[in-house]
């Protein structure tokens, strides 16, 4: 007879991939154990198999959640009826506020994606380059009339952007000097104005 699900089955699988994701980003997904998981959990093997078949199974439920967060912050800025770069500068600071509170989620992601089957892998990576091209929409809105006549520079343009953000995992922190909101100010004044513009933005 199949067990029952419980009626806080859906926070007991939110807890375990909260677990998970700290031990994946402490010792990486390979020499991490389901033992060693169940364990964090202050559970045994056979709790952990009533909310997962498999480690496989978690990290790939950790990266879905995740991704599909992403793209549907995207989709929703592209929604609001702003003008190009207030946009643009609602995409930064909600996406900030993610890495801020998903530091360790987007880190695994980073180094573990690759652990994922084909399937699997392929789903993510669709969520991936939604986000990339969702972006480079708003970036046709900023400037229409290159992006018309050199739209070869869309993808190009869009990955720049997430890779002055994508990586602040290793080094941008809560506490320091500046915080996420202010660098995701301050990665709009670069990309938009360049180094040399920040003295005059910086007065505004």
């Amino acid at each position: 007879m199949a067990r029952t699900r419980a009626k806080n089955y859906d926070e007991k699988r939110a807890f375990i991939l909260k677990q998970a994701v700290q031990l994946f980003a402490e010792q990486g997904f390979a020499n991490s154990s389901i033992s060693q998981l169940a364990e964090r959990c202050g559970a045994s093997k056979a709790w952990f198999y009533h909310y997962f078949n498999s480690k496989d199974a978690v990290l790939f439920e950790i990266f879905n959640e995740y991704t599909q967060r992403l793209v549907n912050v995207v989709r929703d800025v592209r929604k609001l009826e702003l003008e190009p770069e207030a946009q643009f500068m609602e995409f930064l600071q909600r996406f900030m506020r993610i890495y801020e509170s998903a530091q360790t989620t987007h880190f695994v992601l980073l180094y573990d994606l690759n652990r994922l089957g084909r399937e699997q892998y392929e789903i993510i990576a669709s969520r991936e380059r939604t986000v990339v091209n969702e972006l480079a929409a708003i970036l046709d809105a900023l400037s229409p009339d290159l992006l018309k006549h050199k739209p070869e520079l869309r993808k190009p343009l869009a990955m720049t952007l997430m890779g002055m953000i994508n990586w602040t995992f290793t080094w941008l922190r809560k506490d320091g000097q500046v915080s996420y909101e202010k660098f995701a100010e301050l990665t709009a004044q670069v990309f938009l104005h360049g180094i040399t513009g920040l003295n005059k933005t910086s007065g505004k």
